[in-house]
């Protein structure tokens, strides 16, 4: 243990319980503040074989940043593409092609930072392979793991008394812990008797997510169409003339259009992008996604930590859901890091009640907001959002403070002022 965590001499495991990425991104963050971390076996496992970019994720600059402090940047095996600014469109049959960018809609956002002279525009986010990724968090757990900076527990978790914070494994051993860090989407033992229960909506809808060819060049531009059944998104992909597509609908309906052929389909997304954006042709096969809101309404409890979709789960629209689990992580690693230096356990009520305060709030503000927009651009209020659209666009043009706080909101969340350091691409001090 380095000089600056001995006022704690706490030796016992932080335990990671789940199997996704934000569970890896957990286990990595506490592994970089120098904190005593145990995976559960699946962890440490490679992820399923997926269609690389069958899904994708959009990962703010702060993200990337923090992704680039664990060293799981550098483990991508497929290019990132950046998303230099994006276009909005509402009733798409609303206004002329003439009109894009004369401040009426479709909207031009402007959230992009504009480049000083002779230099390269700021990306506002970059495109990831959600599959490669998962290849790059596994490289960069396996390297903590052959390092002995993290340990893998012998069995997969079965049950967590609170009360003496032991861990109950699948093969009948007990084992003590500091902290359970819950990443479970789905509802497991310890948390089935939760008093507070989870805020939770069913929208009956999904999302048609694939890969597009197109023969215009995307120019790494992205857009997002809000239709009469539910938002569009169209993301530039590495490819210039590729874009990865994110279209909500009705479960129904999405299902519908995911075994259609690729003829037919393609004919179904000129009728839905009237045309704006060349010919786009279905490249490999399309995929459901279920869409539901979840939020968790206590993140933390008696030496437990929940992170990730076992804390949030959000309407893809703004491409906000991992953003915010690595955000859980990055604070959680400060949170605890800060408790060891003071010579506190990882448990400590104050020290996790400060973690839950700004991380509850600001998956409830993405969660309102992405479910506000869902629901104003699809229902009797769409022609006041398209109004509010227009007024946004013409905005974030005339002023440069409102176009840095919305992406500085997009970027960070609402803590952006006070971003943790994997976020800032820092590492820990005498780790």
């Amino acid at each position: 243990m380095t000089t600056a965590l001995k006022a704690n001499s706490e030796t016992t495991p932080i335990l990671i319980a789940g199997g996704g990425n934000a569970a890896r991104a957990a286990a990595l963050s506490l592994a970089a503040a120098g904190l005593p971390v145990m995976v559960e076996p699946q962890l440490a496992e490679a992820p399923d074989a997926a269609n690389d970019w069958q899904s994708v994720l959009a990962l703010s600059p702060a993200a990337q940043a923090m992704l680039q402090a664990l060293n799981v940047w550098s483990h991508l095996d497929l290019p990132g593409s950046p998303i230099l600014d994006m276009y909005v469109y509402a009733g798409i049959d609303d206004v002329g092609v003439d009109d894009i960018d004369s401040g009426l809609l479709p909207a031009r956002l402007g959230f992009g930072t504009p480049p000083a002279s002779g230099e390269t525009a700021a990306a506002l986010a970059h495109i990831v392979s959600l599959a490669g990724l998962g290849r790059a968090l596994h490289a960069a757990l396996g390297e903590r793991l052959g390092a002995k900076q993290i340990s893998c527990a012998a069995a997969p978790i079965a049950d967590f008394k609170a009360g003496d914070k032991t861990a109950i494994l699948a093969d009948g051993s007990v084992r003590r812990l500091a902290l359970l860090v819950d990443c479970y989407r789905a509802t497991p033992p310890w948390r089935a008797l939760a008093a507070a229960q989870d805020l939770t909506a069913d929208y009956d809808a999904a999302a048609l997510i694939g890969t597009l060819q197109s023969n215009r060049p995307h120019g790494q531009m992205a857009a997002q169409i809000f239709l009469p059944d539910g938002p569009l998104a169209l993301l530039p992909l590495p490819d210039k003339d590729r874009l990865a597509l994110v279209w909500s609908l009705p479960r129904a309906k999405t299902k519908a259009l995911a075994a259609l052929s690729g003829d037919v389909l393609a004919h179904e997304m000129r009728q839905a992008t009237q045309g704006r954006f060349g010919d786009l042709t279905p490249q490999g096969d399309m995929a459901v996604q279920p869409l539901a809101l979840s939020l968790a309404q206590e993140m933390t409890g008696p030496s437990y930590v929940r992170l990730g979709d076992a804390a949030h789960v959000v309407h893809p629209l703004a491409g906000q859901g991992f953003n915010l689990s690595l955000r859980d992580a990055a604070l959680l690693a400060d949170t605890l890091y800060a408790a060891r230096r003071l010579g506190l356990p990882s448990d400590d009520a104050t020290m996790l009640a400060r973690y839950q305060q700004a991380r509850r709030g600001d998956a409830a503000v993405t969660a309102a907001t992405t479910h506000g927009l869902a629901a104003l651009f699809t229902g009797r209020m769409a022609p006041l959002g398209r109004l509010g659209l227009a007024v946004m666009g013409r905005a974030a043009k005339a002023r440069p403070a409102w176009r840095a706080a919305f992406s500085a909101q997009a970027n960070a969340g609402i803590t952006a002022d006070t971003m943790p350091r994997l976020m800032q691409g820092k590492g820990f001090p005498n780790t």
